[in-house]
């Protein structure tokens, strides 16, 4: 299965490390970070992978190149940097490139699951779209999702306390079907949005992940998971 990775972000809460480097090129563990994402992926049997970029992209593009160095294809989407698209229009930006059905990730985020599990469970589902789900209670971030069953029946990035107990893991799949419904939507487009109103039509599956998650997007969250992956390298 085809995985994109949103990597157009500012990276302004890091910035006293990365400088004015993007996220995905932040030194972690004594490389960059984009590095360890796909060496995750290619370990979990992914080799297709399309790159979202728009800050400093071209760093990015010319750091990755192909991908065959990973044993892996990569392409890539330029978003201008000068228009505000959001992650969702970053996806509708990019349909021409979306496989039928795809993952999506966050190119600060480093998810230590199985993939492959996960995408299985996806296909033996009734549901376009699934979001995997953490149940943090509020310890790692702000809870924003309840699920019933295997069905994500309450989503928000704005949850008041009570409302949620499950955050979104970060790992999500959709369908190209879905995205081509957002054509004509208005951009900024969050993809927050996209996944609020496939709850509303109930259509977003809830794969439930034990793992915790780690992301680079603040300086301490950096650091633990230099600390994940170095406790991985000594063991």
């Amino acid at each position: 299965m085809q995985v994109v990775i949103l990597a157009g972000g500012l990276g302004t809460r890091i910035r006293t490390i990365a400088g004015d480097l993007p996220k995905s090129l932040v030194t972690v563990a004594g490389k960059p970070f984009i590095e360890h994402q796909l060496e995750l992926l290619k370990e979990n049997g992914l080799n297709r992978v399309l790159l979202l970029i728009g800050y400093q992209g071209e760093l990015i593009r010319n750091y990755v190149r192909s991908g065959s160095r990973y044993g892996m294809k990569v392409t890539y989407s330029l978003e201008d940097p000068r228009k505000l698209m959001g992650t969702g229009g970053a996806l509708v930006g990019a349909l021409t490139e979306l496989e039928d059905q795809f993952i999506t990730l966050y190119g600060d985020s480093y998810l230590p699951v199985d993939f492959q599990t996960m995408i299985a469970w996806y296909r033996d589902q009734d549901r376009p779209a699934a979001m995997s789900v953490y149940k943090n209670d509020g310890k790692w971030d702000a809870s924003n999702a309840r699920v019933l069953g295997e069905r994500v029946i309450f989503y928000s990035k704005k949850a008041r306390k009570g409302e949620a107990d499950y955050i979104d893991y970060g790992l999500s799949i959709f369908t190209r079907e879905i995205i081509q419904r957002y054509l004509t939507q208005p951009m900024p487009l969050d993809m927050a949005l996209i996944q609020q109103d496939l709850v509303e039509g109930d259509e977003l599956a809830a794969y439930r992940v034990k793992q915790r998650f780690y992301e680079i997007g603040k300086p301490e969250g950096l650091r633990e998971l230099e600390r994940y992956l170095e406790a991985g390298k000594a063991g």
